[in-house]
């Protein structure tokens, strides 16, 4: 499952969330305490999608008892080039391969002193090979590949103090991450590899997250406090090969080995019901505060000195929400998001995909302020939601033109550092509709907005980088029992995009938005599936057909032509 908490979350989640949070849940096993015999429990899904002849395989396995879990899956996909609508044809490089896997297990203790207690340990494995990026082969004559590998091994542990009314959940954590990059130099024909430089950058990350909540005032309030702390130690080689001979090490290398960077941090946050009446009326209200701190450390390397920077920021929050039985609700809220550079911003020498990047040890955090205002209610056989909000940033990291070694561009590249510029303002708004139409057809839609402007020293501005245009899908949905125990739908619906010509210079000198902005597009597609009796589940799509070319603003690759998909999923 995954859950988007859109706006700032600094508060929580600490530097980094600054327009929003996305939050992962594994598979997890099942709860197993009442389990007296032993449960297994699986299911296997096959997938196939004809504009990039993507085929997939997933299964997933999990046995239960007595209050012990245990959970083990894998995916495995191949994505070959993916062909794009119109005239765009077959995008050469475009495909890749990508494998996961799970494994996890669980206790939850029973009666007790340790009654409500559990423990739950995790393992993560990722890994992509062959990923292309075309975007400089026909400006430089540079093909880019991408390979990257990722472990990840964590072991949560609850436990409540029932004499204090608490709570508690500790989570150490261990992250491995290799990246290997190679820029290859392509002869006339662009077939032909020339030479190539190998980047590769290893990461191994140690976490430790703490948690605890406290109920107070006969649970209508409830404190929540916690902190953490994450340190990265980075290693990196740069390798060097002409066609025919082997690798030769060089001393340049994007980031320097040995570099650390460590953040860290504590919060405090207060939940509480002023509010909670028997006829369903509801007011909750919230409010917090987090010291956050990072600290990094490189050193020297290339003709560039060692560096060694830290920030420390403090962010509050503060919300109200009104709701009424679940069938409106309303909430108001402010945060504040804090953001410091990272290791590459500050300490990365060499080519960053689209720009050569020079680094600045002298960065600072950038800060926002976010009023949002959101509401969501249901009248009769309407649903409707509606959001808007408006950030005030200060300090924003971007990046800006330089020189390194007196150079403008290296490699046909341009040279790019990143600076605290001015000041921003950020505004959007989101609304979605659905109706029940009764007889099992419905209707929903959904639109969003936002829009961006930099405000220069010189007191000019300009619009925000990579900012969306607007976007949105209607859908008409048909749902019904076809026979006992089988039930089975239909829908077709549009998705589309106006046109985004508001660009700033950085989006003028990005070689992935057209020249003039990227064009507006819509396309028309269909779904439909059949489940039944809990254990299979089928689905048929055809997505864009009526073959448009268009592409999502800032992307480098097309969007798919016509592309029918089709998987079928079975689960005991």
């Amino acid at each position: 499952r995954i859950e988007v908490l859109r706006g700032p979350g600094s508060v929580l989640y600490g530097s980094d969330a600054m327009g929003g949070v996305i939050q992962i849940f594994a598979h997890e096993p099942r709860d197993a305490r009442h389990m007296a015999e032993p449960e297994a429990h699986g299911s296997s899904q096959v997938r196939y999608a004809s504009a990039g002849k993507t085929l997939g395989a997933h299964a997933r396995a999990e046995v239960g008892m007595r209050g012990f879990g245990a959970l083990a899956a894998g995916t495995v996909q191949s994505l070959g080039d993916l062909r794009g609508g119109g005239d765009v044809g077959v995008q050469p490089h475009s495909g890749y391969a990508d494998y996961s896997a799970l494994a996890s297990a669980s206790y939850r203790f029973g009666d007790g002193p340790l009654d409500g207690a559990f423990t739950k340990a995790g393992y993560l494995y990722s890994r992509l090979d062959g990923a292309g990026r075309t975007d400089k082969l026909d400006s430089n004559g540079t093909l880019q590949i991408y390979d990257n590998e990722m472990h990840l091994a964590y072991d949560r542990w609850h436990f409540e103090v029932d004499s204090l009314r608490t709570a508690v959940d500790l989570t150490p954590s261990f992250q491995h991450f290799l990246e290997r990059k190679d820029s290859i130099s392509m002869g006339g024909d662009l077939r032909t590899r020339l030479g190539t430089v190998r980047d590769e950058v290893e990461v191994n990350t140690f976490g430790l997250d703490a948690g605890l909540e406290t109920s107070l005032v006969d649970d209508r309030l409830a404190l929540r406090y916690g902190g953490l702390f994450y340190r990265d130690w980075v290693d990196a080689q740069r390798l060097e090969r002409d066609l025919g001979t082997d690798w030769v090490q060089r001393p340049d290398q994007n980031y320097p080995s040995g570099s650390i960077y460590s953040h860290f941090g504590g919060f405090l946050m207060l939940d509480g019901v002023p509010l909670a009446s028997r006829r369903g009326h509801r007011v909750q209200m919230r409010a917090g505060y987090r010291l956050h701190g990072m600290a990094g450390d490189a050193p020297g390397q290339a003709g560039l000195p060692a560096s060694e920077f830290s920030h420390v920021g403090h962010v509050i929050m503060a919300a109200a929400q009104y709701l009424y039985r679940d069938e409106a609700t309303v909430a108001l809220s402010f945060e504040q998001g804090f953001r410091a550079p990272n290791l590459q911003e500050a300490v990365m020498l060499g080519d960053a995909g689209q720009f050569f990047h020079v680094p600045n040890a002298d960065l600072g955090p950038e800060r926002s302020d976010t009023v949002e205002l959101l509401g969501r209610a249901k009248l009769w056989r309407l649903t409707w939601s509606w959001a808007g909000y408006a950030s005030l940033l200060e300090d924003l990291l971007k990046r800006e033109p330089t020189t390194y070694e007196g150079q403008t561009e290296i490699g046909g590249t341009e040279v790019a550092h990143h600076v605290n510029a001015h000041s921003g303002t950020l505004l959007g708004m989101e609304a979605g509709l659905g109706v029940d139409l009764g007889r099992g057809l419905s209707m929903h839609g959904h639109l969003a907005y936002a829009w961006g402007q930099e405000e220069l020293p010189d007191g000019s501005s300009q619009p925000l980088s990579r900012i969306p245009p607007p976007f949105g899908l209607t859908a008409l949905r048909y749902e019904s029992e076809i026979v006992r125990r089988w039930r089975g739908f239909i829908e077709t619906y549009a998705r589309w995009a106006l046109q985004q010509n508001r660009l700033s210079p950085r989006d003028e000198r990005d070689g992935r938005i057209p020249e003039g902005g990227t064009p507006g597009w819509w396309t028309w597609n269909v779904r439909t599936g059949l489940a039944g009796q809990g254990h299979h589940r089928f689905v048929l799509a055809v997505e864009n057909l009526l073959n448009a070319e268009y592409r999502f603003h800032g992307s480098g690759l097309y969007a798919p032509g016509t592309n029918a998909t089709v998987s079928y999923e079975a689960s005991f």
